[in-house]
């Protein structure tokens, strides 16, 4: 499988400079190796957030026969390393691998446990994706809609003209500039409720009215998923993380609270600030596996994780792999395998083929610059060895 150059794909941008602007809110310190960021764990201790409470029917996720030793091979180099060794160099907070279901491999480091809340980044916005597959089922929106339609303040921005199909393929049309260097007007960095909690972010978005002269391409930003939080939430009533709560985590069989870190209008973080437990991004990520069913519910369509997860090379794509589908990543390999991905080291990866899901979660940007380097090899040394066992 082949992956995007680490010093091109574009959320390594916003990785570079990460730590210095969180340093500035993390309270707490480095707990493990060097470089680790305190605030991605348990994040809504020192936030506001929106939470939707665990299921009343917890989805069991039973042991199964362990993993034993892996091996792989980084990228660039001829030496094998271990699972073991890999943990504990790049800041991993927690590594759950589910084989059929059954959890063969759980680790928690830092001080983190099956009980602590871990910062998604990213992988947020695979969330809002299935959210909107939802709403979209329940005749609430159409991918063909455009944002003016549905939020009429919206009717003189770059995005009034942007599909709810656009703003999930990351190509809204409108000129974004997405940064995490310091001082930097991004616009990424304006909206989110934990470096800028004071930023009121409808009233920054409709205020965008400069199209991207390049016109609907590939363009990466977290603007994108909250204009598309808004057109959700407005087409639902309430809050996103209340729609969550009653078509998502409810029937998800969520064993712990889960929810978006919010601004002080109360406007969540759709776009990366979503926190949950390790095994609970296991479930979303089991969720993807089996098609939407959780056992014998079908709580998102069918038809709507087979689009999410499509490799479409006609729609507007990085220039090279991995590839976007609707608010999720796509590797080269395509065959419904995806994954959510997000910033110093938020990953859920999905094999159906294998039956494999893979949680790893991490807080430096070490994660990113020398540890997908590592992850991604290890991803495929153990879905290898996994899809050897008889089912």
């Amino acid at each position: 499988m082949r992956h995007l150059p680490l010093r091109r794909h574009p959320l390594l941008a916003l990785a570079r400079a990460l730590p210095l602007l969180l340093a500035a809110v993390a309270a707490a310190p480095a707990r493990a190796q060097d470089g680790c960021i305190g605030n991605f764990i348990d994040t809504q201790r020192r936030y506001p957030s929106n939470e939707a409470p665990p299921s009343t029917q917890v989805q069991a996720l039973p042991e199964g026969v362990p993993l034993g030793p892996v091996r792989y091979r980084p990228r660039g180099t001829d030496t094998s390393r271990t699972l073991d060794t890999y943990l504990g160099s790049f800041c991993t907070t927690g590594f759950l691998v589910l084989h059929q279901g059954q959890r063969v491999f759980e680790r928690y480091l830092q001080g983190t446990g099956p009980g602590t809340r871990l910062l998604s980044a990213s992988m947020s916005k695979t969330l809002l994706s299935l959210l909107v597959g939802i709403a979209v089922s329940e005749g609430r929106l159409s991918l063909q809609e455009r944002v003016a339609d549905v939020l009429p303040d919206f009717r003189d921005s770059a995005f009034a003209a942007a599909t709810v199909e656009d703003l999930l393929r990351m190509s809204a049309g409108a000129e974004l500039l997405n940064s995490y260097d310091p001082g930097a007007a991004s616009d990424n960095q304006a909206i989110n409720p934990i470096l800028e909690p004071r930023t009121d972010m409808r009233a920054y978005l409709r205020q965008k009215t400069a199209l991207d002269p390049r016109g609907k391409v590939f363009n990466y930003n977290g603007a994108v998923s909250t204009v598309l939080g808004f057109v959700l939430s407005a087409r639902t009533g309430m809050s996103n993380t209340a729609y969550l709560a009653q078509r998502l985590w409810e029937p998800l069989g969520a064993e712990a609270p889960g929810g978006w870190i919010k601004n002080r209008w109360g406007q969540e973080g759709v776009q990366g600030q979503f926190v949950a437990t390790l095994r609970d991004y296991a479930r979303v990520g089991l969720l993807l596996m089996n098609l939407g069913r959780v056992g014998d519910r079908q709580v998102v369509p069918q038809a709507w994780i087979e689009q999410m997860v499509a490799l479409r090379p006609d729609k507007p794509q990085p220039a090279q792999a991995p590839f976007y589908g609707l608010h999720v990543w796509i590797p080269q390999a395509a065959g419904g395998r995806s994954f959510a991905w997000g910033t110093n080291g938020q990953n859920i990866f999905v094999d159906p083929l294998a039956k494999v899901v893979i949680v790893h979660t991490g807080n430096s940007p070490a994660a990113e610059f020398n540890g997908n380097a590592h992850l991604f090899p290890l991803r495929d040394a153990i879905t290898g060895a996994l899809a050897v066992r008889a089912p």
